[in-house]
């Protein structure tokens, strides 16, 4: 069992007692494609004042514009697009909608389904004074995600991919002075 032939050690057998030490690493890339696939959650509303305080110098519909710029460079070959409803559980009926398509759009992948590149994406998600005048009449946000891979075939993820991104909040307040 000693192929050196140490002398020193016991008939070179390997014991109850003694230790052997190895290590292995398999790369099992995960493969699959998505079309159009859709997750969507509903959540209490976290935008609405439940206080009913009026007294906030500050108030969300006084905005002229209010809106989310991002651009993002995705080295993954899955896009994601987002659209966020205001809901009122008791008239069963959506409030108002703000859709950001093409959040992410997917990077371009290889003939093997590895992603070769990047794909940068820039998108708004713009918040009118109609969305922020709805807060107050809806009890529940649903969000709705929608993911598409590359292409009509299987795309492999693989470790070392990544997601840059930047986000930067656009505002205009409309001031009214009294």
């Amino acid at each position: 069992m000693n192929p050196s032939g140490k002398n020193s050690q016991k008939d070179n057998f390997i014991l109850d007692s003694s230790r052997l030490l190895g290590s292995l690493e398999v790369e099992v890339p995960l493969e699959f494609l998505m079309n159009n696939i859709q997750f969507t959650d509903t959540l209490d509303n976290f935008m609405k004042d439940d206080e009913g305080s009026d007294d906030s110098p500050v108030k969300p519909e006084n905005f002229e514009l209010l809106r989310v710029d991002i651009t993002a460079k995705n080295g993954f070959p899955l896009g994601v697009s987002l659209k966020m409803s205001l809901y009122d559980s008791g008239t069963q009926g959506i409030k108002d909608t703000i859709s950001a398509k093409g959040i992410l759009k997917p990077a371009p992948v290889d003939s093997e389904g590895r992603a070769n590149g990047i794909t940068e994406t820039t998108t708004s998600i713009e918040f009118t004074r109609k969305f922020f005048s709805s807060i107050s009449k809806a009890d529940k946000i649903i969000f709705q995600f929608t993911l598409n891979t590359t292409g009509n075939s299987s795309v492999k993820i693989y470790s070392d991919y990544r997601i840059d991104f930047n986000a930067a909040l656009v505002l205009k307040p409309g001031i009214n002075i009294n």
